[in-house]
């Protein structure tokens, strides 16, 4: 067993001690960062797979509410595409851009 009477031995335990917690609390600021990253293209994908239930939902939404239903058909599939391709563009710049925040981590704990 070591014997720590010696002030030299226990400033060097001490600076280990105050660096492995500096470690730990620069670890654990910096994890928030990189989720909201993680979320960012997570949302990008999800918003490239659901979008074409755009399709069906604003079908059924203009069957539900119109008059003659050949029309209703035709407006809700092009409405429904529209939205469609709208969401698929805009997941995709999710993801395309979601590494681009990596560049410049901007922690909100850093405000």
């Amino acid at each position: 067993m070591t014997n720590f009477t010696n002030w030299k031995e226990q400033g060097i335990l001490k600076r280990m001690v105050v660096s492995v917690v500096i470690a730990l609390a620069v670890v654990g600021l910096s994890v928030p960062c990189f989720a909201d990253t993680a979320m960012k293209f997570k949302s990008g994908v999800k918003d490239v797979m659901m979008s074409p239930l755009q399709v069906s939902d604003n079908v059924k939404a203009e069957t539900t509410n119109a008059k003659f239903l050949p029309f209703a058909l035709a407006g809700g599939f092009l409405k429904g595409s529209f939205y469609m391709a709208k969401q698929i563009v805009t997941g995709t710049l999710t993801v395309v851009t979601s590494p681009l925040d990596m560049m410049h981590v901007s922690c909100p704990l850093d405000k």
